[in-house]
Parts: structure tokens; sequence; C-alpha cells
């Protein structure tokens, strides 16, 4: 799976880029669109893409070119046998985890050092091409988005305190699962934070193989849910999911929920 998605993807970058260069021959700024495979697109397409609730935007804005993308909020998917296998396998031996049960994975880039984190909790307002719309300081668990109509999401900056008492919730917020699932924290990179702190663990993804195998270079993840059989979704942010929490964990309405992401793809 691996493999073709990198072959899918130096396509698509190569082609996108000789679109770029060929455009850059031009004297005056232009917008140029690409969806979510980094294809050229016209720009009604861009748009009713991103009215879609799978999609967001990012802009890109040069001296000389202006460049839109489409990403993916979200993603279902299923492994194919033999990368299941070497996953599980590589899980099993590296970190003692029982892949048989659900693995809910919280992915973080870099695990940062108490005092790398801000001193206090705030919130970053964005719209749909990822602008900052609005900045809101303090611990701020509700805005009501319709007052802010350009405003599409929202990330949550935590202290180094917040941090930890959010990941002790949720430990405990998934006590209920345990007997079928797990919740695990894993890093890419780490600033110097210890792996095990009291209750709490963190797993560091060797060879990045978490990240090459469920995250594609354009679309990073922040949730990743892997059921035994290999069937997957991994979502962008952790605040909201776009189909019942629980229907992911147990495997409900799975193949609606799948099909349902399939036809919104085909916009």
């Amino acid at each position: 799976m691996n493999i073709k998605r990198s072959i899918k993807y130096l396509k698509s970058n190569l082609y996108l880029l000789f679109f770029v260069l060929s455009l850059g021959l031009h004297a005056q700024k232009d917008t140029i669109y690409a969806d979510e495979n980094d294809f050229p697109i016209s720009k009604e397409i861009f748009n009713k893409k991103l009215s879609a609730p799978i999609y967001y935007g990012l802009r890109f804005d040069t001296d000389t070119l202006v460049l839109q993308k489409i990403k993916l909020k979200f993603y279902i998917g299923k492994l194919e046998a033999n990368t299941k296998h070497q996953l599980f396998k590589l899980l099993n031996k590296r970190h003692q985890i029982d892949t048989t049960k659900v693995l809910i994975i919280h992915y973080s880039d870099t695990l940062k050092l108490p005092n790398e984190f801000p001193k206090r909790n705030y919130v970053v307002f964005k719209d749909s091409l990822d602008n900052i719309v609005k900045v809101i300081q303090g611990p701020t668990t509700f805005v009501d988005l319709n007052k802010i109509r350009s405003v599409k999401k929202q990330e949550h900056f935590w202290s180094y305190k917040t941090f930890i008492r959010e990941q002790k919730k949720c430990m405990k917020s998934h006590v209920k699962y345990k007997d079928e699932a797990q919740v695990l924290h894993f890093y890419n990179q780490n600033n110097g934070h210890p792996e095990k702190l009291n209750e709490l663990r963190w797993y560091k993804d060797y060879g990045l193989v978490i990240k090459k195998i469920l995250m594609s270079i354009e679309n990073e993840f922040d949730v990743i849910i892997i059921h035994p059989d290999g069937d997957f979704y991994v979502q962008k942010g952790y605040l909201e999911f776009y189909y019942p929490y629980k229907d992911l964990i147990e495997k409900r309405n799975w193949e609606t929920h799948n099909k349902a992401f399939l036809e919104k793809m085909k916009i």
C-alpha cells in the first residue's frame, strides 16, 4: 500500500510541478488549485470540494504564484494483509502491544519538554484555508462559530499542566473499552520528555512506520483507529469526530460510513 501511494504521490507532484512552472512563465500572479492528490483542478471544483465536510484547504502565497490545495480531514481504509502483518508484528515485538484489540493511536509529531509549552491555554480559530481568523486566550471550550462565519476549524494549545490533565482524562475516558480497545500515545520526535510519567506512557514511532503507512506526506492525521482485521479510520484533530465515536471503536455501521465517505470523495 505504501509503495503504491508513494508512486502515486510522486507522479502527481511531478505533474503539479510542471503545471506550476508553466504558469510561472507568465508575468502576472496566478492562482492555481489542486485536489487532495495534488492534481490541478478548476476554481469551481476546488470551492465545491472545500464546502464538503471531509475537506479543508491550505493556501501558499509567493511573489509570483498562489497555490490553494485541498486536504482530507479524515479517511477510511483497509490495510493490505502483508502491511497489517508487518505493522502488528513490529508493534507487538517493539512495544509489547496487544494487536488483537482495537488500537486507538493518538499521534504527535513532537513530544515537547514542559518548558516548551505555552504558559496559558489558548485557541486559534482558522478559516477553510488555514488562515488565522481569531485567537482567544484561556481554557475556551465553547465558542458560537455562527457568530464568526469565516471560522471553519480551531486548534487548542495547552499549557503543560493542561496537557498532562488531558492525557489522564483521555486514558480514563477509555476505561470502558479496556476489554476491546487500548489507547496508545505515539510520537515522532522527543525533545527530552520522559516516556513514562506515573500511569502515562508515550511510544516512539521507530522508523516512522506508523506515519509512513497511515499518513501520506501531505495528509497528516492526529487520531488513528486500527481494527484487528486491518480496517482503519484516521482524522486530523481530536475534538470532533465525523462519525459516532462508539461506531468507530465497536465497528458499527462501518460499511455505511465507508460508503458515505466514498460518495463525498466523488465531488
